[in-house]
């Protein structure tokens, strides 16, 4: 298996938003998921043998970067792509000097929390019944991971 990561081009862009829409429970528009890959903000890629496996896409806004999303090819999980994606995305952080990167997470998805974690991000605060799903309003947990 040959993983790689790099910025999400236009050349990845419907790959990218295949998994999008697999992952989120509501997906955001092509046309919002395509402005995500430009300033202020920045995408990445994961491909595995030059397959689109994962994304991720950030935001940086002064010297803060927000995680907006994050998701891996279910036919792809369990196999180091998150920790590749997650390596970047900070790494990243560092390149830009940002001095935090902040995200929002579903109480409800153990595994993103627990990556998050894995990842040195803390708990700030819940927002109660932030994301709306097709199973109902979910509360969502603010992480942030100094960088």
């Amino acid at each position: 298996m040959s993983l790689q990561v790099q910025p999400l081009t236009a050349d990845f862009l419907a790959n990218a938003y295949r998994i999008h829409q697999q992952a989120q429970p509501r997906p955001w528009s092509l046309t919002t998921f395509e402005d995500c890959t430009t300033a202020p903000y920045a995408g990445l890629v994961a491909t595995v043998d030059g397959q689109v496996v994962g994304y991720a896409v950030l935001l940086f806004v002064a010297d803060e970067g927000t995680l907006m999303d994050i998701a891996v090819d279910n036919a792809f999980h369990r196999q180091g792509i998150a920790n590749a994606l997650m390596d970047s995305s900070i790494l990243m952080c560092e390149q830009k000097q940002m001095g935090s990167l902040w995200l929002e997470v579903r109480v409800n998805n153990p595994a993103a929390v627990s990556l998050y974690e894995k990842y040195q991000f803390a708990h700030i605060e819940t927002r109660k019944k932030y994301y709306d799903t097709p199973e109902g309003k979910v509360d969502a947990h603010i992480m942030m991971r100094n960088i």
